[in-house]
């Protein structure tokens, strides 16, 4: 018998830990359904995120593309496994311009035993800003 899935209130811990990264906190990280943790993550193209020339940093995106592949991911863990990004492929079709909101949504296209393969789009203002094919190896959690 295999073990429990994240749900509930143990999905919404492990999301919670996720965002409470520092480098994901500096950004203002949040989910962008509270109803749903794991439905993505989105912030606001600020200081930190902007890329000199008034557009996101292409290294802001992909943090944001990598949460929200592992958030696609959560659910489908167990409570003794985490997932760790092994290879990434990103295009950026358009520029996400300062002060404006991204919200990055990753689906789990499969899942393998020690293997997860995600999709992940990023949109401002209606505007698919990134897209990011995203594997992840599934490991067991690390004490702290």
């Amino acid at each position: 018998m295999s073990a429990p899935l994240l749900t509930g209130p143990a999905l919404a811990h492990r999301v919670a830990l996720v965002l409470a990264v520092p480098l994901q906190a500096a950004l203002g990280a949040r989910p962008v359904d509270d109803a749903d943790p794991a439905a993505g993550v989105a912030f606001e193209i600020g200081e930190l995120a902007d890329g000199g020339a008034g557009g996101a940093h292409a290294g802001a995106l992909a943090v944001g593309l990598e949460v929200g592949a592992l958030l696609a991911v959560l659910p489908h863990l167990t409570e003794a496994e985490h997932a760790v990004s092994v290879s990434t492929a990103v295009t950026l079709p358009a520029q996400a311009p300062r002060g404006g909101e991204v919200a990055f949504r990753g689906t789990l296209d499969r899942r393998t035993g020690r293997s997860a393969f995600t999709s992940v789009t990023a949109v401002c203002a209606g505007v698919v800003v990134a897209r990011a094919q995203i594997v992840k190896a599934v490991v067991r959690v690390q004490p702290a």
